[in-house]
């Protein structure tokens, strides 16, 4: 099982994960026009648009480039604004496409492109000026733009035909564009000085939300935002025991207070070993014993406090700020003597209660953010090949990662590195790390990697499998996601299997695409194939296309059979509700007579009689003669016959029942079977 936090999670009312994250998007795709016109909502430009917006309209590519977190995103999104037509749709890449695989794009003049957070690679410099100069040129003769964003400090010297630098926007403007200006007048004395040394955009939008609401001053605001509270703590100088308590917390928050006790206990005791082993060469002691622990958050603790608030009492950090601040204080300013101790602690904790291993994943996508070496090489690679409970604590924290839009990239080259050249053990933990939030952030890339894993070695293959049917799964509950997934499992599948592969591979590419199509819904005892059918009906074209393939193979027919008796029973079931309801309905109205008897019906009079509501046929019978003209269209006629036989039987009465479950309904699998023409099969 995957954890997915893929935002701020509230337990007891304490905020853990990521604070403050927006919920996270795919990364490719295409950005709705409500999400474009939120973006630019109380937008500034900063100091560089003018020059940004130049080099597009001559170039028609422009790559932004700046630290991380300093709103560029939301400035690409505004140069796009200034050069689209307001038909033209916004089409989002990966960050993960290379310049070379740019050139092969068909672009199309009625859309605009956009590259946020790029993974820019290793090309030399001298190449991706021609490459750039080869795509400006491509798109200028389709007619079309392309923005690029990109966390480096610096433009190149030989790019910046092509690179501008980039800083963050005024905040004192950001604040009266919020605001408005007759209130910012009124609001202009009582806004600290410091916030005017905001970099991040976030966090002025957050400061004036905040100030809005009134419920706190705006020094006490901005001392969170900030990290003057946290900065002010370590700078008196704190006892080797308050310093654990804290560095503790921060990748254990919102634990029971007794779960963080003793795993304060157990950093504690990590970090006398280290010491011991130090005063054993350098002659030093350890100066201080352990401390009566709860002194340490009872007694007014200015960055910790206990919320028992519903139920058992939880040790959080008053502010959901404090957690990434006192983490990135802790690797500023202490050594070895601290992290040594607190690299080993984590490492153990990955062997810990699920809620321990989640919130230190949550910790560790914190510390990514700005030392993600530190946790690839520290954590996440030893992880990856280790016991089932660390893998899968490295695949939440790559998951907890891809909340955050520059931690995303990380976790992705990082799930990519086990996928490409690791061993057994990395390469499963990269297919769970697919599963999680890199199928939201990268969802093509996701599908593309998982079918590749699924066909790898036994072990491999069986948990990219999994991953896969998982991914489908959550899929399915945001929006037309499954579908898009669907096409490209199509796309993959026929691709590979019409280059005739060796047996064994086709057979475990079967065996994956049967995994989907056998999956429940995600929390649910409902196939997920039967669900997509009803709910998203362009979807039984990709889901006939699957099944026909399955079904093809004499290997794997059975099992694709039994499936689809599955589907079309639960299709019936859905079909059965509908009608009772409008008897229901009609009987209450007087509209609609009660059938006393349809035991005696014809086939095809139980087609035509069952499901039809005012409208014509159910939705249920739809799907089912849709996803049966997509299964026979595919299917060759040889083989066909042997099919419809094979589902005939199974979904007969006495014959094959699914899971000692009911058969069916006739009408339902005879618009499966006849889809397409009209002549009920011999």
């Amino acid at each position: 099982m995957i954890n997915n936090f893929l935002s701020g999670v509230n337990a007891q009312d304490a905020t853990f994960g990521i604070a403050g994250a927006p919920t996270p998007r795919s990364i490719s795709g295409q950005l709705g026009q409500k999400d474009f016109e939120d973006a630019l909502r109380h937008f500034v430009r900063p100091r560089s648009f003018g020059k940004a917006l130049a080099i597009l309209r001559e170039r028609h590519v422009v790559v932004l480039v700046g630290d991380e977190g300093i709103g560029k995103r939301t400035s690409g999104a505004a140069l796009l604004a200034e050069v689209r037509l307001s038909s033209e749709k916004i089409v989002l890449f990966s960050p993960a496409r290379n310049l070379e695989d740019l050139l092969s794009v068909s672009f199309k003049e009625d859309r605009v492109y956009f590259i946020r957070d790029w993974i820019e690679g290793t090309a030399e410099t001298s190449v991706r000026r021609f490459t750039f100069d080869a795509l400006s040129t491509k798109l200028a003769q389709v007619g079309t733009y392309l923005v690029i964003t990109l966390n480096r400090p610096e433009i190149r010297p030989e790019l910046t035909a092509f690179e501008v630098g980039w800083e963050p926007p005024d905040p004192l403007e950001m604040l009266e564009a919020r605001f408005g200006r007759d209130r910012f007048s009124r609001e202009r004395d009582r806004i600290p000085q410091e916030a005017a040394t905001l970099r991040s955009p976030r966090l002025v939008v957050e400061l004036a939300e905040q100030m809005l609401t009134g419920a706190r001053p705006p020094e006490e605001i901005l001392a969170d935002l900030g990290g003057s509270t946290v900065a002010k703590w370590f700078d008196r100088e704190p006892k080797r025991s308050e310093v654990l308590a804290i560095a503790a917390l921060a990748f254990a928050y919102g634990v029971p207070e007794r779960v963080f006790e003793r795993l304060v206990v157990l950093l504690t005791a990590i970090a006398d070993e280290v010491e011991r082993q130090g005063a054993e060469r350098e002659r030093r002691h350890i100066e201080e014993d352990l401390p009566r622990s709860r002194r340490l958050w009872y007694d007014g603790h200015a960055l910790i406090e206990v919320s028992a608030d519903g139920g058992e009492p939880r040790v959080v950090f008053r502010s959901p700020h404090h957690r990434e601040q006192v983490i990135l204080r802790l690797y500023r300013d202490y050594g070895y003597r601290l992290l040594e101790p607190l690299r080993q602690w984590i490492r153990e904790l990955a062997n810990d209660l699920p809620e321990v291993q989640v919130q230190v994943a949550a910790g560790l996508a914190l510390l990514a953010r700005k030392h993600p070496e530190e946790v690839r090489e520290s954590f996440l690679s030893p992880w990856a090949e280790g016991l089932v409970e660390e893998r899968l604590t490295a695949a939440s924290t790559l998951s907890i990662m891809c909340a955050d839009d520059v931690t995303a990239a990380v976790a992705l080259t990082t799930a990519l590195d086990w996928a490409e050249d690791a061993e057994q053990q990395q390469a499963m933990t990269a297919a769970l790390a697919f599963a999680g939030g890199l199928s939201i952030r990268y969802p093509a890339e996701t599908v593309g990697w998982l079918w590749y894993l699924s066909l790898q070695g036994v072990r491999v293959g069986n948990v990219a499998q999994r991953a896969l049917a998982l991914m489908f799964q959550t899929a399915a509950e945001r929006a037309d996601e499954a579908l898009a997934g669907l096409r490209l499992l199509v796309m993959h599948l026929e691709r590979d299997l019409s280059e005739r592969p060796e047996p064994q591979r086709s057979r475990r590419a079967l065996e994956a695409v049967l995994g989907v199509l056998d999956a429940d819904r995600l929390g649910h005892e409902e196939p997920l194939m039967a669900w997509l059918l009803l709910s998203q009906p362009d979807s039984a074209g990709a889901i006939g296309t699957l099944w026909a393939w399955t079904l093809h193979s004499a290997h794997h027919r059975a099992n694709a059979v039994r499936a689809l008796c599955r589907t079309l029973r639960h299709l019936g079931e859905q079909d059965g509700h509908r009608e009772r309801q409008d008897g229901a309905s009609g009987e209450t109205d007087g509209h609609r007579e009660r059938q006393d008897d349809v035991s005696g019906e014809t086939d095809s009079g139980h087609l035509e009689g069952q499901g039809c509501g005012a409208g014509g046929r159910s939705a249920a019978l739809a799907a089912a003669d849709a996803l049966g003209e997509a299964v026979w269209s595919t299917l060759p006629e040889t083989v066909a016959v042997l099919v419809r036989r094979a589902i005939d039987r199974a979904c007969a009465d006495g014959h094959g029942h699914v899971r000692r479950d009911s058969p069916p309904a006739k009408h339902i699998v005879l618009a499966l079977l006849n889809a397409g023409f009209r002549q009920t099969p011999s």
